[in-house]
């Protein structure tokens, strides 16, 4: 039989100090280094560095001209983005 555990202990254990794991070392992103958003765009598209590409038929980057005053920028792409290959197009969009 399962016991409940009292409300003196779990605030005893709500009080105990959280113990930090660092995060490991992460990889530059693809394009960090890109002199240009062209240059960005082609390291995009063999990026690697996650698991998002896993499940992904294409690189869903963007669109807009080069020289933006505004940059919307959203999660991963959806099912519905992933297939049109441009964002904001699904429910989100």
């Amino acid at each position: 039989m399962a016991t409940t555990p009292s409300a003196t202990a779990l605030q005893r254990e709500a009080r105990r100090p959280v113990r930090r794991i660092p995060a490991p070392e992460a990889e530059p992103a693809a394009g960090e280094d890109a002199a240009s958003i062209g240059e960005a765009r082609e390291a995009a598209k063999g990026c690697r560095r996650c698991q998002l590409w896993r499940h992904a038929t294409q690189t869903v980057f963007g669109e807009g001209p080069e020289i933006a005053e505004v940059v919307f920028v959203g999660e991963q792409p959806g099912d519905q983005e992933d297939l049109a290959g441009k964002p904001f197009v699904g429910p989100a969009g």
